[in-house]
């Protein structure tokens, strides 16, 4: 037991640093760093256990459920980042859902077809968190990132306008950096993975005794899956938002 107290003991000690850097520094983001990690804990320790139980169970449409109770979880957290007073929050939501859920299950769906992906609940579930995590991740960059476009380039965006420049044509040029600047930590992975950190799938399924190839092949197609999710689940949340409702700055749309 003294084991585990030690493990959160110093996990913390790292949380509660960075968030008195951040008060030092007046960032603003302590308070929720402090609730996620305690979230994160419990999240993860119920998750451990409930993995066990469904195990047991055996029931693949218990598991299905969890995954789309995966894609609810990440709408919902991505959604806080919908930060725009042109747009409502409620589509933010239906898009978010709708980019993540059907961008996850083609994901899943190819994993499926590689023969990585199983229904089983030790398959299924961890690929599912994998896969829905990447989405929820860029989404939330995606968001944060054009928020600060439209307003760093409101004068561009306004004199595209001026010019006869339709929405489709203003959002392909803002859309260019967008998604460059969404995929950096991604990419990074990639080129770094062997060579600057060894992934966490591959060190389990070598863990487990697999053999090195095969732990390889499986490491890479997860990450070929989350290059996959970086890309396209935002591609399909800001197109169909843009489609829906237009460019919008802070002043108004540019029509």
């Amino acid at each position: 037991m003294w084991h585990y107290a030690k493990i959160v003991v110093v996990s913390y000690l790292m949380v509660l640093l960075v968030a008195c850097f951040d008060r030092k520094f007046d960032v603003g983001f302590w308070k929720e760093l402090l609730r996620s990690s305690i979230l994160s804990l419990l999240q993860l320790v119920t998750v451990g256990f409930v993995i066990l139980f469904l195990l047991k169970l055996k029931l693949n449409w218990v598991n299905f459920a969890i995954v789309l109770l995966f894609f609810v979880n990440a709408s919902v957290i991505s959604t806080r980042r919908f930060e725009f007073k042109g747009y409502p929050r409620k589509w933010g939501f239906f898009i978010t859902f709708l980019s993540i859920s059907v961008m996850s299950v083609v994901s899943l769906g190819l994993l499926y077809v590689s023969g990585i992906l199983h229904f089983k609940a030790n398959s299924l579930i961890p690929l599912a968190g994998i896969v829905t995590a990447a989405g929820m991740r860029s989404l939330s960059l995606s968001y944060k990132y054009l928020k600060t476009k439209l307003r760093d380039l409101e004068e561009v965006i306004l004199g595209m306008a001026a010019l006869g420049a339709s929405d489709a044509q203003v959002f392909h040029f803002i859309f260019r950096e967008l998604i460059d600047d969404i995929t950096v930590p991604i990419r990074d992975m990639l080129r770094s993975a062997g060579i600057v950190h060894i992934p966490g799938v591959m060190v389990g399924l070598l863990l487990a005794g697999t053999i090195p190839i095969k732990a390889a092949l499986v490491q890479f197609a997860v990450l070929s899956t989350m290059v996959f999710q970086f890309t396209f689940v935002p591609t399909i949340a800001l197109f169909t938002l843009v489609k829906k409702f237009g460019v919008k700055i802070e002043s108004g749309g540019v029509n």
